[in-house]
Parts: structure tokens; sequence; C-alpha cells
């Protein structure tokens, strides 16, 4: 009776007061608070619930077009972060942003600028230096300007010194929370005939980071080397969290970069290396290297969109991901591939704090990450906990134009998700292992990382490989198994009582198999 009676104390505690039940759906989304006072907690709920439901009652056949201008639809660099649509045109030293999904009670940034007219180098060198690259972030209001001074030798322009400006988006002023306007580098090599291949700049909360390559004219390519500067921005112009290696082979050994988090980030190439940066005024500490399969090779990391609520202030914000609690993604175009993994596992102390520094792929892999076909035509994007993986399913004409029809697969790993469909039957659930080819090798990688997809599928419309088989007339019952009406999730192979080869739907009883790709729907 005692405890009935504290139970419903307790539940009339929790449906009376709105901070209480939301900070349990932030902790069932997997959400951090931010608190800035600004916004009632009764709107903050409404917010997450309706964020929670958008989710479940998502209608893959609904959608709006966004107009690109016409300058910045070839050869552009192209974000979306929080909701705006970011763009930098080096060939036209032109940029621009604009909202393309505003959320409630967002303050949006809407303009076009030149990179260069910012940069902060003195008038009578206007005509001596590069931009090199840009960052955009509408959450903290701040646009990042890379740019380099050069020394022209007739026909030959070389690199000499690297900074960043510090600006605010939505106008021309340095922005109010940098410690100042120029970020300076430090410990770059004082040598004759530098020049800068290409450049990475990326930044998460308080931290700027910037990845530099060299390429070296007239030396052997193995002499060049990458470097990876980390600026605490709000509180220095200059860094001493500073990382450099080799470079065997420049056009193929690329080097990326990824935080999770303001006290952890990932270098990522043929494998995943996690470092510490906790204290800024040291090198990185590298906590462990996580292997990837054998056959994976040249990686790059997508950057997530920030899944983060602003308020009427563009510094603050309502909630923000978990970066313990959410996905990133990799591509690597040499094997065709997407892997979506989730950054739990670069929190997990028995792999983090062992003695292990190197962790082989078998040991995390396969219940971390899930692994889908990278194709010309498909894209994939992560936010928070969440994929969206579209892919070509039919070009048409109109009008004289080529227009390419793409479907889309949602697909929802957090352990909540599957924590509800568990209780209450919310979702199909797919957590059997799935297997893909790596193209270049024909190894299969097997993942089995929990999902709750949402959208369509297609059999031979998705851009992965199917073989044709021929088989004898004793197998025809089996084969005409295969071609029932069965849901997605329904598996024909035991059903036919065939025999599986391989990733390509090979039939061990068939008489002759061809392997194929799709070219054009």
């Amino acid at each position: 009776m005692i405890a009935w009676q504290l139970c419903k104390a307790l539940r009339r505690m929790y449906t009376s007061s709105s901070e209480l039940q939301y900070i349990t759906e932030l902790g069932g989304q997997q959400l951090l608070p931010v608190f800035n006072g600004s916004l009632p907690v009764s709107e903050r709920l409404q917010l997450l619930r309706d964020k929670a439901r958008a989710w479940s009652t998502f209608d893959v056949h609904s959608s709006e077009s966004i107009s690109i201008p016409l300058q910045f639809r070839r050869r552009t660099k192209v974000s979306v972060v929080n909701g705006h649509a970011c763009f930098w045109k080096p060939t036209m030293h032109s940029g621009s942003i604009f909202p393309i999904v505003p959320k409630p009670l967002q303050q949006t940034i809407e303009r076009d600028f030149s990179p260069d007219s910012l940069c902060s180098i003195p008038k009578q060198r206007q005509s001596d230096f590069d931009v090199l690259n840009v960052l955009m972030d509408p959450v903290q209001n701040l646009l990042a300007i890379v740019y380099a001074t050069v020394v022209r030798d007739g026909g030959l322009v070389y690199d000499e010194a690297y900074y960043i400006d510090l600006v605010a988006l939505d106008g021309d002023c340095t922005h109010p929370q940098a410690a100042g306007r120029t970020l300076f580098l430090s410990d770059l090599p004082k040598r004759k005939n530098f020049v800068t291949k290409s450049t990475k700049i990326e930044g998460f909360g308080r931290h700027v980071a910037l990845r530099l390559f060299d390429d070296q004219l007239c030396i052997p390519s193995f002499t060049s080397r990458w470097w990876l500067h980390i600026w605490d921005w709000q509180h220095s112009t200059t860094s001493k969290c500073i990382l450099s290696g080799p470079i065997v082979d420049p056009d193929f050994n690329e080097i990326d970069i990824c935080f999770l988090g303001n006290d952890r980030f990932l270098v990522v190439n043929d494998d995943l290396k996690l470092y510490s940066i906790e204290d800024m005024s040291h090198q990185p500490r590298l906590l462990a290297c996580f292997l990837l399969p054998a056959s994976v090779v040249n990686l790059r990391c997508l950057t997530p969109t920030d899944d983060i609520a602003s308020n009427s202030q563009p510094s603050q914000a309502t909630w923000v991901s978990d970066p313990k609690h959410r996905l990133i993604s990799l591509v690597t175009w040499n094997s065709e591939l997407y892997f979506i993994i989730s950054t739990r596992i670069f929190f997990e102390p028995d792999f983090v704090n062992s003695e292990r520094t190197k962790i082989p792929w078998e040991s995390w892999g396969p219940s971390n990450a899930h692994v889908v076909p990278h194709r010309f035509s498909c894209k994939l994007s992560v936010s928070g906990s969440r994929a969206l993986y579209a892919f070509a399913s039919g070009v048409e004409l109109n009008d004289g134009l080529i227009v390419t029809e793409y479907r889309i697969h949602l697909m929802d790993f957090s352990p909540s998700a599957v924590k509800r469909h568990h209780e209450q039957g919310l979702g199909r659930m797919v957590n059997k292992p799935s297997n893909v080819e790596n193209v270049k090798t024909d190894e299969c990688i097997t993942t089995s990382m929990p999902t709750l997809p949402s959208g369509v599928d297609g059999n031979l419309k998705n851009g992965q490989r199917f073989a044709m088989n021929i088989i004898s007339e004793a197998f025809v019952e089996n084969a005409n198994a295969t071609a029932v009406d069965a849901p997605p999730e329904f598996d024909e192979w035991a059903l036919s009582g065939l025999t599986k080869e391989k990733c390509a739907s090979r039939i061990k009883e068939s008489t002759f198999s061809m392997e194929c790709a799709i070219h054009t729907v």
C-alpha cells in the first residue's frame, strides 16, 4: 500500500513538472539540455515531443524543392548546417547562405558575401593573398576564412604564411566571442617553393581545426606532409595543439578530421585514430586506433549536420546532440562504400582506456557500424542518431533537361528507438547481419548494428549489384518461390530452399550465373 502511494505521488510530481518531463524526454532522445532561461520549459518540451513524432509520421512522398542560385550549381562547395544552405565558389570569390528549413524560434541568416573582402590583410598587400577555404557555422554566427599570403616568382606562386579570420556570419565585424579577429599558424616549415595542395577547416563549439597538405615542387612526393592545427578560438589566437605526418602518395593518401565533442576528435585515413584535446597546451594525445577491414582504404569523413534547435539568439540553444550518442559517416570512393558508425564506441572505457592501441575491426566494427553501397548517384547524410540514404531510381527528359528521380531510405539507429520497438512494438526493426561487397576486392563486409528503417526500398533500384542465374528445370518451383509478394524483411531464400553464394545473390544450384551492376535505369 505504501509503495503504491509512493508511486502515485511520484507520478503526480512527474505530470505536474514540465521541467522533469523535459529532462526525461531529453534523456530518451539522447540529447543534452542547454538552459538559457529565455524560452519557457513547457515550450521546449513541446518542441522536443514534436521532434520525436515528426520522425514516426514522416511522409517520404512529400517534398519541397529549394532553388539553388544559378552561379552556385557547379564547382561549388555546398553544406547544410542547422537548417541553412551554405555555398562557397572559389573561382568566383563569392559565398552565400540562406535558410531552407528554419526551426521554430530560430534566428535565420541570409546574405551574399565575398570572403576576399573580409580578410584583414593590409590594403597594400591585397593582390598578394589567396582565400583557400571557408567555414560557415550559423549556430554560432561564425564565418571563418582561411587565406595565405603568397610570393610571386615570375609565373609561379608560392605560399608564405597562413591565417584564419573570424567574422560574424551576419555582418562584417570580428566575431564578438573570438579572442581576436585573426588566428595564427605556427611550426610550419620555412621552405622555399611551399604550395598548399588542399585544406579543410572544421569547427565544433569553441574549437576550430585546420588541415593542410603541402606539395613540394620539383621534389619527390614522399617528402610531402600534412599538418593539423586546433585552436580554442574563444580564448587564444595561437595554437600549440598540432599534429603532422608524412604523405606517401598525395594523390590517393587523404587525411580527414572529425570532432567528437569538445574533448576528442578522429583523424581519418586507412584507420580511425582517436585523439584527446583536453589539454590544448600540448600536442593531442593518442587514445586508440580503430582498424578497418583490410580492403578499405582512403576514407573521407562526411561531417554530420548539427542537430541543434536555436532560439532567438543564434549563440544559444535549447538542446544539442550528445556527442556520445550520435552518428558519423565515412565514405571510401575506392571501394564504393559508405560507413555509418555510432560514436558511442569512441567513448567505451574498454577500448579507449585499454592497453591495446590498435583495435581490430572484428572487435568493434560489426556491432557499431552499418555499411551501404556508394555509387556516383548515391547520397548519405546523418544527423544525431538518424541517417538518410538517397539513390537514383530513374532518369527522364523534361523539356530537354535530364531529370533524375531519387528514392530515399531513412534509418533510426538510436537505442531509444530500438527500446520503443521492443516495449511498444513501434516501427520495424532490422537487426540481422547484412552483407555489402567491396567492389574492388569482392570481400564481404558484415555489419549488424540495429536500425529502424522508415521509407521505401527497391530491389534493383538501390544501386547494389545483383546476379542473373540460369537454373535447370528441376529447380523451377524453388525459383518461383523467390518471386512472391513479400514484405522487405521477409527472407525469400529460406522459402526457396536454394543456396546463396557470396554477396551478389548468386545461386549455388544454377548452371550459369552472371554478376551485374546497374548502369542506367
